[in-house]
């Protein structure tokens, strides 16, 4: 068994209508299974660089508004003792 037997990938049908054809080669791929398997693998391995990508940015994004949330949390408790004093 081949390790890459345990991966999941997407189905055939929407490999051909997703991936694009520099990766899916259906003139080649359709005819040899061996073929097919490895583009279906690059497919795979690109939408996981993709997505992992996607994901680096995306706790980049939440880390900043976490930052800013923090900031704003430290004005607002600084708040009520400017505005006690205000009312004395």
């Amino acid at each position: 068994r081949s390790k890459h037997e345990e991966i999941e990938l997407v189905s055939l049908e929407e490999f051909y209508r997703e991936a694009p054809p520099e990766i899916s080669r259906p003139a080649i791929t359709l005819a040899e299974p061996h073929q097919q398997t490895l583009a279906r693998l690059d497919w795979e391995l690109e939408q996981r660089k993709r997505l992992a990508e996607k994901y680096k940015e995306c706790l980049t994004s939440k880390e900043k508004i976490l930052k800013e949330i923090e900031v704003k949390k430290e004005y607002l408790s600084s708040l009520q003792p400017r505005l006690n004093s205000i009312m004395q």
